[in-house]
């Protein structure tokens, strides 16, 4: 065996070149599409859930007859 450039094979070099830009970008895009979507999905499924049900409780909020409620049971000690 030689070692001769035609005894080692015609592999072609690599091209690495701009090879470190090319990964940024990639990992750039990636990291903005994932958080998008965890940004939407939070959305969808913690906020909504929570907004409608503040809206559903502060509906029939009665806050007088609450007031009321609390002062019986001794929680305010001015009242």
């Amino acid at each position: 065996m030689s070692s001769t450039p035609a005894a080692t094979g015609s592999i072609p070099k690599p091209v690495l070149r701009g090879l470190h830009n090319a990964t940024i970008k990639k990992n750039l895009i990636v990291a903005i599409a994932l958080t998008t979507v965890a940004t939407v999905a939070f959305k969808v499924l913690v906020n909504d859930p929570k907004k409608k049900a503040y809206a559903e409780f502060y509906k029939n909020y009665d806050a007088e007859k609450s007031f009321e409620r609390m002062r019986k049971n001794g929680r305010f000690q001015s009242c």
